[in-house]
């Protein structure tokens, strides 16, 4: 029986045919790990995006045993308003959305340019803070407000370019612990 001469297994080293099939294995495997728009896989870059239409309205946190919320978002197209303690006139911080990044359908990040400070402790006078989401879905989201976990302070920016640079996917980790993040509920669309 005759075999072809570049499958033979000595045929197939002396030929450079293993070489090319090695080379060009390389390089799809490389090529795998990339975007064709130059970016590496697992970019922590924030990508402008639109605010989800579904995110739009007021959201609440009631304490289980509790008819009082203790906690509110309220989101508009440009506007986002937090309060916290449960009465009308609780408003902790206001401000203008400048910057959403959508990390997926259901999750993302809103900065916001402060209009009326946070009233918290360690709020540390700059005027980009962030908001991260995640788990969106028609009635529940978790809403959480970047601080630093290592000593629960603020860590806002002082300009919207360090704001989108800081507050990525993922370094969420340095600023939110979703373990102790209860569900928002729809309450206003």
């Amino acid at each position: 029986m005759r075999v072809w001469p570049s499958l033979r297994f000595t045929g197939f080293f002396q030929t450079g045919y293993f070489l090319t099939v090695f080379f060009l294995t390389v390089f799809l495997l490389l090529l795998a790990g990339c975007d064709l728009y130059g970016k590496v896989g697992g970019d922590d870059t924030n990508i402008q995006g639109a605010l989800p239409e579904r995110l739009r309205g007021e959201w609440t946190y009631t304490p289980p045993g509790s008819v009082i919320p203790s906690e509110k978002y309220s989101i508009e197209e440009t506007a986002l308003q937090y309060g916290y303690g449960g009465g009308e006139s609780d408003t902790d911080y206001r401000g203008t959305i400048c910057f959403v990044s959508n990390y997926s359908t259901d999750s993302g990040v809103i900065i916001i340019e402060y209009t009326e400070s946070p009233f918290y402790q360690n709020y540390n006078g700059n005027p980009f803070g962030a908001i991260y989401y995640r788990n969106l879905t028609n009635e529940t989201v978790q809403l959480a407000n970047a601080i630093k976990l290592s000593d629960l302070s603020s860590d806002d920016a002082a300009t919207l370019e360090e704001a989108v640079g800081k507050f990525t996917r993922l370094r969420m980790g340095n600023y939110v612990d979703w373990g102790v993040v209860q569900p928002q509920r729809r309450v206003r669309n």
